[in-house]
C-alpha cells in the first residue's frame, strides 16, 4: 500500500472534492483520481461513492480511514527517528499544547531548549485538551502538554509539573461590577456561581477586565506584561493557587532521544 496514495485518499474524503484537493496540494485532478484507483486496486474494494457533488467513503473506505491516521502517523514517526541518524542533524519532535499553554508557556520553553540543543527542531501544534490524548497515542505528536488530565491514562506516560499559578486580576482603578470572568481554556474545579462567566479565551478575559467590566481568573504567566506596565493588577479576592500541567507521552520504549532530551529540559525548567 502506497502511503502517499493513502494520504491523498484521506484528504479527499475529509474535503469531499477532488478538484479542491488538487488545488491544495498542487497535483492534477487526473493524477489524484489515479492514486485513489490504484489504492482501490491494492486493497481490492471500492473505497468511495458519489453523493450529489461530494465524494463519500464506502463502509470499506471508512474502515480504511480509521487505519490511515495510525499508518500515516507511524510513517512520520519513523522519518523523525531517522533524522537523528543523519549527518549534521539531531532530530525533530512535535509538541502539542492547548491554546493558552501554546501562547504563554511554550515559547519560553522552546527558546531555552533551542539554546541548549540548536540542532533539534521543535514543531508544535495547537490542539484542544480533549484531542491531545488521541494525537499522542497515534504518534501525530510526540509530547502533549495540557491542563486537563487524559481519561485513558493507563496506556500513556504522564508527568505532572507545576510551573504556573492561577491568579485573580482587576483593573488599576475601582469598579462596581462583581462579575468574575474565567477563560474556557482553563479547567476550574467546582461549580460556577451566578457572578462567574466562562468566556472563550484568556485574551478575552484580559480585555474585559482592562475595560473595567469585572475581575478575572487567569494564569500568572498570561498577565505578567500587563501587570508590569500597569494595565492590570493583582486582585486580592482570589488567593493564588498552583496549577498543574500534564506532560503526556507514549510508553518509554517508543520515545526517541530527542524526545527524552526535551522531557529532561522540561524537568529542569520547572
Amino acid at each position: 500500500m502506497n502511503t502517499n496514495h493513502l494520504s491523498v485518499f484521506k484528504r479527499v474524503m475529509e474535503i469531499g472534492n477532488i478538484s479542491r484537493v488538487a488545488k491544495e496540494i498542487h497535483v492534477s485532478q487526473p493524477a489524484i483520481s489515479m492514486m485513489i484507483k490504484r489504492l482501490e486496486q491494492d486493497v481490492g474494494v471500492h473505497l468511495y461513492t458519489v453523493v450529489g457533488r461530494d465524494l463519500m467513503p464506502t463502509e470499506a473506505g471508512q474502515t480504511l480511514l480509521e487505519y490511515a491516521e495510525s499508518i500515516l502517523s507511524l510513517e512520520e514517526q519513523a522519518y523523525r527517528a531517522m533524522e537523528e541518524f543523519q549527518e549534521g542533524s539531531k532530530g525533530r519532535i512535535v509538541v502539542g499544547t492547548s491554546q493558552v499553554l501554546g501562547t504563554y508557556l511554550l515559547p519560553s520553553i522552546i527558546r531555552s531548549f533551542h539554546e541548549n540543543h540548536p540542532n533539534i527542531t521543535v514543531d508544535w501544534e495547537i490542539r484542544a485538551d480533549q484531542e491531545m490524548e488521541r494525537f499522542v497515542r497515534s504518534g501525530r505528536i510526540d509530547i502533549g502538554i495540557t491542563l486537563a488530565p487524559p481519561e485513558d491514562h493507563f496506556s500513556l506516560r504522564i508527568r505532572k509539573v507545576s510551573d504556573d499559578k492561577l491568579i485573580g486580576i482587576q483593573p488599576p482603578y475601582p469598579i462596581d461590577s462583581q462579575t468574575i470572568f474565567i477563560p474556557s481554556d482553563i479547567p476550574i474545579n467546582g461549580e460556577l456561581n451566578d457572578q462567574t462567566k466562562r468566556i472563550f479565551s484568556t485574551e478575552a478575559v484580559k480585555q474585559y477586565v482592562i475595560k473595567g467590566m469585572g475581575y478575572g481568573m487567569v494564569l500568572k504567566s498570561a498577565v505578567e506584561l500587563e501587570i508590569s506596565c500597569g494595565k492590570l493588577r493583582d486582585w486580592d479576592g482570589l488567593e493564588p493557587r498552583s496549577i498543574l500541567s500534564n506532560v503526556i507521552t507514549r510508553p518509554a520504549e517508543r520515545l526517541s532521544k530527542s524526545v527524552w532530551l526535551f522531557l529532561h529540559h522540561l524537568s529542569e525548567e520547572r
